[in-house]
């Protein structure tokens, strides 16, 4: 859910900025059909882009629990899962809260508007089928391969309805329309994504408000049939209705010149717009803060009362290896000591004045002894380099420089302690050979400086080949 959320937010602020850059270039222009399509790539370009952006990593597919603790012992195995923060938590309440009231609100649109098409009179018509209602309350409307009208529009025998409606239908509007409900499902906090689907909605009405006046309708006539059914219940989030309420804009939109295809450069405007939202979202504070609910979770778990006996404290834990593994950097924790079960939520990583979220968590553990893993976004830079986790409830904050210090254990030839230092402080990003056979460097440190015949360092390949004595 908290990925769900991250994206939502992302998403929604490019669809906020391609959407300003529409109203301002392209929405006062008569290209109906090429202002259909903008919008519908505005949905597309808002929703795909966050894929690409570093702190979503494969939406969709990376677990919304971010702390998986496993507790064996000889009696029994317990799972212990908790969130984040209490206000993390409330936040994904609330968003799922809201989606499920407009999916609610949406399901009940859908069913009103199947009961009107079920119950009404059908007349199977070329392309489409007619459905004459009883009930005069509902404005014309169509929806999918349906054209919904009163009995006494049928009767009044008004051809101008049925030009307008099969528009909508020849377009294939309906499928629009369910984009954008979706949109606002999953957006439902975002005031753009409303005003998004009103837009659509009223450029799906200036194409079938053009194709009336094209098949020979006289305009006035027409303008007045509109105002005539101008009251009346609609389905706004699904179907479209004659009765659009922006019957002025319809109305002026008429008399107004078709725009030349120049005009359409005008849709270049989006795109510093797409860049400049895509540069705010990747801003290390906006990204911190999406790393955070993205992997939250909505669910809070029970802590068990055995919490380690109160044994847990920052020098119970040693790091045991810092990785750069593909986009990102992993560090392994060991614990000894620390009773029959352990809880762990939250991590932040800092290092060279910059603080890393963690991005997921996973401790497995076993009669008192833990191992840690944490998943922090790629860094290559270690300087004052320091770690803290929340655990059993408690922030405890966990030196680095000690790891960092002790991998110089291992003396490289031909370089001085400084720049051995320096190696070691490259060691997350560089591969460790052994006679030719990839090690982490977990498995350098274990090495006896009395086995190495002699250490290579490839700062341009990223690589420390070491060689055994034969």
């Amino acid at each position: 859910m908290g990925t769900l959320l991250t994206y939502s937010i992302t998403g929604g602020l490019l669809m906020l900025a391609m959407y300003l850059a529409y109203r301002l270039f392209l929405a006062a222009d008569n290209q109906h059909g090429f202002n259909r399509g903008v919008l519908l790539m505005i949905y597309f370009a808002a929703f795909a882009a966050p894929a690409f952006i570093p702190f979503i990593d494969s939406i969709g597919a990376v677990s919304a629990t971010p702390v998986v603790m496993e507790n064996i012992d000889i009696a029994a195995e317990k799972v212990t899962t908790r969130s984040g923060s209490v206000w993390i938590a409330a936040l994904l309440w609330i968003y799922m809260a809201g989606m499920v009231v407009v999916f609610a609100k949406t399901a009940y649109t859908w069913f009103r508007l199947c009961a009107v098409i079920r119950n009404g009179m059908k007349i199977k018509c070329k392309g489409y089928t007619l459905v004459v209602t009883d009930n005069d309350k509902y404005a014309p409307f169509s929806w999918m391969r349906h054209i919904v009208v009163s009995r006494s529009d049928y009767e009044n025998n008004c051809p101008a309805i049925i030009e307008h409606e099969l528009k909508h239908i020849e377009a294939r509007h309906w499928i629009d329309l369910l984009i954008a409900q979706a949109v606002c499902i999953v957006n439902w906090f975002n005031p753009v994504a409303w005003l998004m689907r009103d837009e659509l909605m009223l450029v799906h009405e200036y194409q079938a408000d053009m194709a009336v006046i094209d098949n020979g309708h006289d305009p006035q006539e027409y303008q007045r049939l509109l105002i005539k059914k101008a009251v009346g219940s609609r389905f706004p989030s699904l179907a479209n209705s004659l009765n659009h309420s922006k019957l002025k804009k319809r109305i002026t939109m008429m008399y107004r010149e078709k725009s030349g295809a120049g005009r359409r450069f005008k849709a270049l405007a989006l795109v510093p717009m797409l860049a400049l939202a895509l540069s705010v979202t990747n801003m290390p504070s906006v990204r911190a803060v999406a790393s955070t609910l993205s992997h939250s979770d909505v669910s809070v778990g029970k802590v068990s009362e055995n919490q380690s006996d109160d044994k847990t404290g920052s020098q119970s834990f040693k790091v045991k290896d810092l990785n750069n593994n593909g986009n990102q950097t992993t560090i392994v924790l060991k614990g000894e000591n620390l009773g029959n079960n352990l809880t762990v939520t939250g991590g932040t990583f800092t290092t060279a004045g910059k603080t890393y979220q963690s991005k997921s968590m996973n401790c497995q553990m076993t009669d008192g002894v833990a191992t840690i893993t944490v998943v922090f976004p790629f860094t290559d830079t270690y300087e004052n380099s320091s770690m803290t986790l929340t655990i059993n409830g408690k922030e405890m904050k966990l030196d680095l420089e000690d790891f960092f210090n002790n991998a110089n254990t291992l003396k490289i030839s031909g370089l001085d302690d400084s720049d051995s230092k320096k190696v070691s402080a490259y060691m997350g990003k560089m591969k460790i050979y052994l006679d030719g056979e990839e090690i982490t460097q977990a498995q350098m440190m274990e090495l006896s400086p009395e086995r190495i015949e002699g250490i290579t360092v490839n700062k341009q390949e990223n690589t420390i080949l070491i060689t055994i004595k034969k």
